[in-house]
């Protein structure tokens, strides 16, 4: 009994060991929902997100409206499968902008837990979800605060 123990042990780690993917230095430009985004994995098992969002309308007779989203996020990964991801990380999202000439702005911090399936060395598709998330901002003299749970959103990379 304890050689078959030991034995599905070495096998195990044996094929831990050699999962595929090598992560460090890539860097991959894509979308996520609506977002620009830019990723980077430091290594192996760390990265960082970079996204940026831009939406603006003219509407005849009255002021034009605009906002600005921008992002910073940091995870980790494990490969759970054969070029799948599992990904664990947050987000701290900001914005400003001007609807009908009354100026915004505000901060959201957004934990999430996600995967990313590598088609090919150069290509992904991800999804992440948003555990909750957590925001204020203001908009003339007026702060609001926020708090949403799940919510969601695909995204794709190319990488280089």
């Amino acid at each position: 009994m304890k050689k078959l123990l030991l034995s599905l042990v070495l096998v195990s780690l044996v094929a831990g060991m050699s999962l595929s993917l090598e992560l460090t230095g890539k860097t991959g430009f894509g979308l996520r929902a609506d977002t620009f985004s830019i990723r980077r994995f430091v290594n192996n098992n760390f990265g960082v997100d970079l996204n940026a969002f831009y939406n603006g309308s003219t509407q005849s007779g009255q002021a034009d409206s605009n906002l600005y989203s921008y992002a910073l996020g940091g995870f980790y990964a494990r490969e759970i499968y054969s070029n799948t991801l599992l990904e664990i990380g947050a987000t701290l999202q900001g914005w400003q902008g001007s609807d009908a000439g009354a100026n915004f702005n505000g901060l959201m911090l957004n934990p999430f837990v996600g995967a990313e399936c590598f088609i090919n060395d150069h290509f992904a598709i991800d999804g992440k979800i948003f555990l909750g998330a957590y925001g204020s901002a203001m908009q003339g003299a007026i702060r609001s605060t926020s708090i949403s749970l799940l919510d969601g959103n695909l995204g794709a990379h190319i990488y280089f």
